[in-house]
């Protein structure tokens, strides 16, 4: 399942990437989201795009092609 699939206030655990160039996949990772961690999708923006997520204790807004590459599994 990915990120974009996941239910509002649901609770997953980030697995991975897929068809993500290395240097998005890396800046993410800097980011926080990398295997393992705990992600929240809490609230789509007014027009949508971006959706505001929580990773660990990090608030980060992150555009639907991003959602769409990240893949989670529920908690």
């Amino acid at each position: 399942m990915t990120l974009a699939e996941l239910p509002l206030d649901a609770h997953a655990r980030v697995r991975g990437f897929r068809d993500l160039e290395p240097a998005h996949a890396s800046r993410l990772e800097g980011l926080g989201l990398r295997g393992g961690a705990p992600v929240v999708k809490l609230l789509k923006t007014p027009l949508g795009d971006p959706i505001e997520c929580l990773v660990g204790g990090q608030l980060l807004a992150l555009e639907g092609w991003l959602l769409e590459r990240i893949l989670v599994e529920k908690a």
